[in-house]
């Protein structure tokens, strides 16, 4: 069994944006403030086959001999000049299938999004990640990634 990634093509969008649904499902379910809309899933199609022709964005996906296992979302944001680092790539959204989960798919999709960030010229990746996704925390902790900011919420009315 070979996992492969590569950069997803129109194509692939019908069943990413349905993996995409299902890692935002879960984050509704798992923390406050994650209430998708409506439209979420064809608003967020929109989002990514722009991002397919976009240079500071990409989307990848993880595949076994043609069945989608996975995708992982990255961008270059750029950052007021008064930070050193003025671009940064930022890890949007990573998803593996339940149950090809633990077989280093998630490894291989963030390792080909860290070295598209590196090919930019950005030496800074950061990811959000919810605190009650313990395997989400552990996984990025695994792999090096601190903690340097919390985000807090509230609502005004």
């Amino acid at each position: 069994m070979s996992i492969e990634v590569r950069k997803a093509e129109e194509k692939d969008l019908d069943e990413v944006v349905e993996m995409w649904y299902d890692l935002a499902t879960d984050h509704e379910k798992m923390m406050e403030g994650y209430d998708l809309s409506e439209n979420a899933r064809e608003n967020w199609k929109d989002f990514v086959e722009k991002g397919l022709e976009r240079n500071g964005m990409c989307t990848f996906v993880a595949e076994d001999e043609e069945e989608l296992l996975g995708f992982l979302n990255v961008i270059i944001r750029e950052r007021l000049a008064i930070f050193k680092e003025t671009e940064i790539g930022m890890i949007l959204d990573v998803f593996v299938k339940e149950e090809r989960r633990d077989e280093g798919v998630g490894s291989k999709l963030t390792e080909r999004a860290e070295r598209w960030i590196d090919e930019k010229g950005v030496n800074v990746a950061v990811i959000t990640v919810s605190p009650e996704n313990e395997g989400g925390v552990k996984f990025w902790d695994d792999r090096g990634y601190e903690t340097y900011l919390l985000k807090k919420r509230v609502e005004l009315s």
